[in-house]
């Protein structure tokens, strides 16, 4: 939990990048960066965009409002780090359905948690945990809010196994 501008998108990102170092060929994402926004995942997605400069990570961004098959086309490709907001990867997960795998997912981020919930993306998030639940590698999730409203804490309790809060 911390304001606005201390430095939270570089607290998740950079730890994602350096874990990740390198594309990997079998089939699925790694990490999953979700925004309440469309204008917060597309600042963050660039943000990782540059910490990922100079590796092979693939990074893809999926969100409302832009065309949906350059969308589809930036999952076939296989990408290592999705910045999405909720409801299009929903929406991506339906149309995709078994070919779109998170069960791979080795960090999930929950980016502006508060606003997750107040703007009514709290079913999407549960839905989103349960499909990355089988995740190979085990999964470390991080929850990042400058608020800690009450929901925020009952979706720690139903979500998270063992959460630690800094």
């Amino acid at each position: 939990m911390a304001k606005t501008g201390s430095g939270k998108t570089l607290a998740f990102s950079l730890p994602i990048v350096q874990r990740l170092l390198k594309h990997s060929e079998q089939i699925g994402v790694r990490a999953l960066v979700l925004s309440p926004t469309r204008e917060l995942a597309i600042q963050t997605y660039k943000y990782i965009t540059k910490l990922a400069k100079g590796t092979d990570l693939r990074v893809a961004l999926i969100v409302g409002g832009q065309a949906i098959e350059k969308q589809f086309e930036s999952i076939s490709r296989n990408p290592d780090i999705i910045v999405a907001t909720p409801g299009r990867l929903i929406h991506h997960m339906l149309e995709l359905d078994d070919k779109f795998s998170m069960k791979r997912v080795e960090v999930l981020v929950f980016d502006e948690a508060d606003r997750l919930i107040e703007e009514g993306f709290l079913p999407q998030m549960h839905e989103i945990v349960s499909k990355c639940k089988n995740s190979m590698n085990g999964r470390q999730t991080l929850l990042f809010s400058a608020t800690m409203p009450s929901t925020l804490n009952d979706f720690l309790r139903v979500g998270l196994m063992n959460p630690v809060m800094v």
